[in-house]
């Protein structure tokens, strides 16, 4: 990560383990991620099976005024999507996020 915040910072709400969609979405990410300069798009797992991703989920649920399910992504802690989306739908959300 480049120093300074992305612009777009991408948070997957999940189980890692066999979690397909969550590779999936990761998959995604990695992809699109070619689009945008150095440093605009950041993500990470947040691991419902382990305490950090807990503690992160209790976060999301305070921030974004609602819980989080599981699967789902937050862009720049607003849930953008209850479910793992397509590529283009998440390309989408990336970008409207990016032009804020």
């Amino acid at each position: 990560m480049s120093s300074g915040h992305p612009s777009v910072f991408v948070e997957i709400v999940a189980k890692k383990k066999g979690c397909m969609l969550c590779d999936l979405a990761v998959a995604i990410l990695e992809e699109i991620a070619e689009e945008f300069e150095d440093g605009v798009l950041a993500w990470e797992i947040v691991d419902m099976g382990d305490r950090e991703g807990l503690k992160r989920h209790e976060a999301l649920t305070r921030l974004c005024g609602a819980k989080p399910a599981v699967p789902s992504i937050v862009i720049n802690e607003k849930i953008a999507f209850d479910h793992i989306p397509d590529m283009e739908a998440l390309t989408k959300a990336v970008k409207k996020a990016s032009e804020r």
